[in-house]
């Protein structure tokens, strides 16, 4: 038995050297081996996948070839196979198949592969690599087809196979990669909107793994910082910031976990100018299914102009606070001197009532005529004493009042008026029905607030 193994294995350390394969006379010469020994032995090979066999006019060419066993395929895979003889008929079919293509073993048992109803095999190309694969070249082939009208994403692997009996053969094994197709359409899909949502963000945007490097960094970091993105990726993420600052950084991300999974810091930064900046960063934690940190994801913001509104409304507010309490003094200083001359205000008031009071209620007619002779004033003597209400009076003249006075007289008594000047004489009145009476007469004019009037004092007679 270990005479049968050395033997075998100097057959394929020879034909390692020769890839177009040797006949049995040139093998066994090599070898210094019986001719029928050395064809027993590359039946064995045969028979194990290890040689193939290439007919070239008379003679029989040997090589070698990875051709695996029939029976340890099928019991090892799981992927749907087909089967085909070195005629390319299909002389097998698994339960997996017929699942996938959802047909009976008749519609595929003994037919040739290009001829079953499926337009995944009605390309040229497979019944090509289906003959490469029986004669000992394997290939895969990716094709998307439909299957009762739903979309399937197969690859085909043709494996060169050997039968229990020797024959050569090939195998075609189906994996379905439909979900995994999609999965990476719809994450192609979701990173070109990723993309597009992160190009046109002013924010800054930064990804690292766990040990902070960084993964991605949009646009708009990468302008604040005058850095290309190739530059930046790679880099470690802490060591951007100041000396100073990566510590409190690095605080912040040691604290986060899954019931803290995010936080918020304001940093100082140098700016591209040499300026003193702020910048606001909020990192989140992003987790495995297990709970550990997988990586971070950084979003943060030029804070600089905010930070110098802060400082510049802090001033305004403590100098119109200042300014505030200035004038709430003076406003209290006008205040107390206001509520002064209100108070002188109301004692005149109070004055100016009694004097209305004592105007109305004296016992004598009072009535201050204008120069027109029209009645400025009058109390309410006076208007019990013509019978007028106080309206009526208003509508009347010193013409209507005293009928002895005529316009002549009337203006006569202006030309010559004096202020302060008082004279007493007996006069008439008449009423209001038109009746005269005899009046005590006590005349006098004023002056008030640059106007002259001319007051007249009876009592009836």
């Amino acid at each position: 038995m270990q005479g049968e193994f050395q033997e075998t294995i100097k057959i394929k350390g020879l034909l390692k050297n020769y890839p177009r394969g040797l006949n049995i006379t040139e093998i066994s010469n090599a070898l210094h081996m019986h001719r029928n020994t050395c064809a027993k032995y590359l039946d064995m090979l045969r028979l194990k996948g290890d040689v193939d066999r290439k007919q070239s006019g008379t003679a029989k060419n040997y090589f070698l070839v990875q051709r695996m066993p029939l029976s340890a395929l099928i019991r090892f895979t799981k992927d749907p196979a087909i089967i085909l003889n070195s005629r390319k008929e299909i002389s097998m079919v698994t339960a997996a198949a017929l699942s996938l293509f959802k047909c009976p073993l008749d519609v595929m048992y003994g037919e040739k592969i290009h001829d079953l109803p499926y337009q995944l095999f009605k390309e040229n190309i497979i019944e090509d690599c289906s003959h490469k694969a029986i004669h000992g070249t394997a290939s895969v082939l990716e094709r998307e087809t439909y299957i009762l009208g739903k979309r399937y994403c197969l690859r085909l692997h043709f494996i060169p196979v050997i039968f229990d009996s020797g024959k050569d053969g090939c195998a075609v094994l189906i994996s379905d990669d439909t979900e995994n197709t999609e999965n990476k359409e719809n994450l192609n899909i979701c990173r070109k909107q990723y993309e597009a949502i992160t190009s046109d963000q002013t924010e800054f945007i930064v990804h690292t793994d766990v040990e902070n490097t960084i993964l991605f960094i949009n646009d708009a970091y990468c302008r604040y910082l005058g850095r290309s993105f190739e530059r930046l990726c790679g880099l470690r993420f802490i060591p951007l910031f100041q000396s100073d600052e990566r510590e409190r950084v690095q605080d912040l991300l040691s604290s986060l976990n899954s019931e803290n999974p995010s936080g918020t810091i304001d940093v100082k930064s140098i700016r591209k100018d040499g300026g003193m900046g702020f910048e606001h960063w909020t990192f989140r934690a992003i987790f495995k299914e297990n709970n550990d940190i997988a990586g971070y994801h950084a979003v943060g913001r030029n804070i600089t102009d905010l930070k110098k509104s802060e400082d510049q409304l802090r001033q305004y507010y403590d100098n119109l606070e200042r300014l505030i309490q200035e004038r709430t003094k003076e406003l209290q200083e006008v205040n107390k001197r206001l509520l002064g001359v209100i108070s002188e205000k109301e004692e005149l008031e109070e004055e100016l009532l009694f004097t209305q009071f004592a105007f109305d209620n004296a016992s004598d007619s009072i009535i201050l005529f204008d120069e027109s002779g029209a009645v400025y004033k009058s109390n309410r003597t006076a208007c019990e004493l013509l019978g007028y209400s106080k309206d009526e009076i208003k509508s009347v003249s010193v013409f209507d009042i005293n009928p002895s006075v005529s316009a002549d007289g009337w203006r006569i008594m202006w030309a010559e008026a004096i202020p302060g000047r008082k004279e007493r004489t007996i006069s008439i009145h008449a009423k209001k029905d038109g009746k005269v009476f005899d009046v005590d007469v006590s005349r006098t004019f004023v002056r008030f607030m640059g106007r002259m009037y001319f007051c007249s004092i009876a009592r009836e007679i």
